[in-house]
């Protein structure tokens, strides 16, 4: 998975209020209602689990209103904590509904940001398609595509004419979503200025719990990750 393990320097998990935005479920860690800045959290397959939690926390800790988004809700729990059992319940998802309701979440409660990892970060990629005006960060998304029965166009389709701005951190070694892809991906940001594609060497899928490893290269691309998507949310 993306994240099984939740890194000690990121807060514990705080408060929050279930909420409900014509249909889209979310968690409101918010602990100051007035802020401008508004950003909304979408997960990885296995959804709102407590490295996700910890991450909602840490942004409202900032000072921002912080939202986890659950797409998961009324699918139920995972019967176990598997990546079988996690892609099982992820191909009950319909991608395109779910981007529908992500867009219209975001207008109708005024997010100034998006931070997607994995499956979120494919999100955060279509919003970028459709032109969403808000601050777009992707965590290890897949370019290539996920495979639904109500799925996105490939990124690889559009990256080269995307016009919207998005900040993607990804790993150097990341094997998941495919070394070429990785290649792929930084090449054409090279000749597209509104794709921000920061890759970092040696690190590979989820690479944001090595907040606590004790190689230093892996802990300081970790934290230069994070720096730079908070930086990008506000």
């Amino acid at each position: 998975m993306c994240h099984d393990t939740t890194p000690s320097s990121l807060p514990a998990p705080g408060n929050y209020q279930l909420c409900n935005s014509q249909g889209l479920k979310y968690w409101d860690f918010s602990n100051n209602k007035d802020s401008d800045v508004r950003v909304a959290l979408l997960t990885d397959i296995y959804g709102c689990n407590e490295f996700y939690q910890c991450m909602s926390t840490h942004f409202a800790e900032q000072g921002w209103q912080s939202h986890l988004i659950d797409l998961f809700s009324d699918l139920g729990d995972l019967p176990e904590v598997t990546r079988d059992a996690a892609f099982e319940r992820r191909h009950k998802l319909r991608d395109q509904e779910c981007c529908d309701l992500i867009e219209k979440y975001i207008a109708n409660n005024n997010i100034t940001a998006v931070v997607g990892f994995c499956l979120g970060g494919n999100f955060v990629f279509e919003l970028a398609r459709r032109k969403v005006n808000v601050n777009l960060i992707a965590y290890y998304p897949f370019p290539a595509g996920l495979p639904n029965e109500d799925g996105l166009d490939p990124a690889f389709n559009y990256l080269k004419q995307l016009k919207t701005e998005v900040t993607v951190l990804m790993g150097g070694d990341d094997n998941r979503v495919g070394l070429e892809n990785v290649t792929n991906l930084k090449e054409i940001s090279e000749s597209n200025s509104a794709l921000k594609v920061n890759i970092y060497p040696h690190s590979k899928h989820g690479f944001l719990e090595d907040l606590d490893s004790t190689d230093p290269t892996l802990k300081r691309n970790a934290e230069h990750s994070l720096e730079t998507c908070l930086d990008n949310i506000s």
